[in-house]
């Protein structure tokens, strides 16, 4: 198996450090939020629709940039680091499943085009979604549109999160 090559992000570490947040000047969002996660760790953010889950899971990617505090990805400050390095330390799955024209192999490999057969069938396997596959008539060549309009919100999903542990990434978000 070919390992990704490690980064300055590699090693799974992730600190929020009085993290401030404003979608708009006036109305505050995220107020001196602190949170350390170590690698391997599991941790779950809860809380009703609103609250902010998903604004930390794009604060985290950089789509946003925090106001105050920091972000530090294994002691690195990530504003020192580029969006894409940053974005390379993330395996996400996100709430809208995305797929793309092409082979269910291919789905999964998106990211990791190099990976072999048989590590695309384990991280099938690892998401439950490998017995589903084999019962379509092509199987992992199967092409999928568009919308895949041929596989239910479930299947979608579990593809999702195959590719995800293909990728194999440090840090892992569920959305």
């Amino acid at each position: 198996r070919v390992a990704p090559a490690p980064t300055s992000t590699s090693g799974g570490r992730v600190s929020l450090e009085h993290v401030v947040f404003r979608y708009e000047p006036d109305e505050p969002l995220i107020e001196d939020f602190t949170l350390e996660v170590a690698p391997g760790e599991t941790v779950a953010l809860v809380g009703p629709t609103g609250a902010g889950k998903t604004t930390i899971v794009n604060l985290l990617v950089r789509f946003y940039e925090i106001i105050g505090g920091r972000i530090l990805l294994n002691g690195v400050d990530y504003r020192d680091l580029s969006r894409d390095e940053v974005r390379r330390a993330f395996g996400m799955v996100l709430q809208d499943t995305w797929v793309f024209t092409g082979t269910i192999r291919d789905n999964i490999a998106y990211g990791r085009p190099e990976a072999s057969f048989d590590e695309i069938v384990a991280a099938a396997r690892a998401a439950h979604v490998d017995n589903f596959v084999r019962t379509l008539p092509d199987g992992y060549d199967t092409i999928l549109d568009e919308d895949a309009s041929n596989l239910s919100s479930g299947q979608k999903q579990l593809l999702t999160i195959a590719r995800a542990f293909l990728a194999d990434q440090s840090i892992l978000i569920l959305d």
